[in-house]
């Protein structure tokens, strides 16, 4: 099968130098980031480095196949160019788009629209879901209806994020949805299923070296939570995704000064952002842009804790436990899916004795009842994936 990979990356597509057609040149390096300029460029290209993870994951599902990736913004200029699109639908059998939180009143899908129009193949959209319940059905916007009106008029085929998101799409008329969860679930499944079997241990709730994760320059919550489990004397590491771009969190130097070391993943230049005054705790930022890297890092952590889906997934790929604080609906749709054990924010926030909680929590999972789980969300995967012919 000879497969159009688009839509969200993996990072190795920071690699690509140029596309031509339906040929992709890549460069035999990736760029520097040391800057200021250069690190805050590097988020923004990605927007979120969680958004690795999913390009990832759609990737490594589809290793048995003829996979090319194109980036989707080649496709979005190509739209006014008939022979562009006259050699892809020569080059190429089906198109998988690797998506996230695509469905959502805030975004207007009519690039999508535009080129999938152009694609004479069959889609399949991978990891497509929500970001909010409320309200989704009244304020789409007109771009992300077109979206839906053509891939219903083609063979398209949805494979997503949770339940209410394929409930929704079939309600829209799409004749193939299936529930199948992030791709990034299936990167390492045994890796996944280590982590989960070393999370029932209330034990986790005196862990000293924790990845954290959450949305500093936005809200103080992580920084409340580093002093109710952390001792005075350890070393907070937080992990930034969005928020050099998202949330405020600003670097308040000249574009040119060094801010960044990329051995280590540590933002060394200053920083500012709301609520900072409030640590307590010796901390660093880390920020990565190889998900091998970031990988190998966590996995000398003894768990992964915070409001980010994807910054607790690269852990659980690397077996260490993770658990995770549901703050909106695209994430407990995720999390309900696989069946991953998750505090609410709501409830956390309010508890006066953090650590008494975690350990509670802890100590009353099943954790044979959550492998099983997860390990049936894997099969339902590849099943999915065997049904569409990859």
């Amino acid at each position: 099968m000879r497969i159009l990979l688009t839509g969200i990356p993996s990072y190795l597509q920071r690699t690509v130098a140029s596309v031509s057609g339906a040929e992709v040149r890549h460069r035999p390096y990736f760029d520097n980031i040391r800057t200021k300029s250069e690190l805050i460029e590097q988020v923004r290209k990605i927007a979120n480095t969680g958004n690795y993870l999913i390009g990832e994951g759609a990737a490594h599902s589809l290793k048995a196949h003829d996979v090319t990736y194109v980036p989707f913004w080649h496709l979005a200029r190509s739209c006014g160019s008939d022979d562009v699109y006259e050699r892809l639908n020569q080059e190429f059998d089906i198109c998988v788009f690797a998506s996230a939180n695509l469905l959502r009143p805030g975004y207007s899908a009519d690039l999508e629209a535009e080129v999938f129009e152009k694609l004479k193949m069959p889609v399949v959209v991978m990891g497509i879901g929500i970001q909010r319940k409320e309200g989704l059905k009244e304020n789409l916007p007109a771009g992300t209806l077109k979206f839906l009106d053509v891939l219903r008029r083609k063979e398209s085929f949805f494979l997503t994020r949770g339940y209410f998101t394929a409930e929704f799409l079939r309600e829209q008329g799409m004749k193939f949805v299936k529930p199948t969860g992030c791709p990034s679930l299936y990167f390492n499944p045994a890796g996944m299923q280590r982590s989960l079997a070393a999370l029932a241990n209330p034990e986790l709730a005196q862990a000293q070296k924790i990845a954290f994760g959450g949305y500093l320059g936005s809200v103080a919550d992580t920084i409340v939570d580093v002093h109710a489990l952390l001792k005075p004397a350890s070393v907070a590491s937080y992990v930034v995704q969005d928020e050099l771009v998202a949330y405020n969190l600003s670097l308040p130097v000249d574009d040119d000064a060094p801010v960044y070391d990329k051995a280590s993943g540590r933002i060394t230049g200053a920083t500012s952002y709301k609520h900072s005054e409030k640590w307590q705790r010796d901390h660093e930022l880390v920020v990565f842009f190889d998900t091998n890297q970031w990988r190998n890092w966590i996995a000398s952590r003894e768990l992964c804790f915070g409001r980010r889906f994807h910054g607790c997934i690269i852990g659980m790929q690397a077996g260490v436990p993770a658990l995770m604080i549901a703050v909106d609906d695209r994430m407990r749709e995720m999390l309900e899916f696989a069946g991953f054990p998750y505090i609410e924010a709501a409830t956390w926030n309010r508890e006066a004795d953090k650590k008494a909680y975690l350990a509670s929590f802890l100590s009353k999972i099943d954790t044979q009842s959550v492998i099983d789980r997860y390990s049936a969300c894997e099969a339902n995967f590849r099943n999915a994936l065997s049904h569409v012919g990859l």
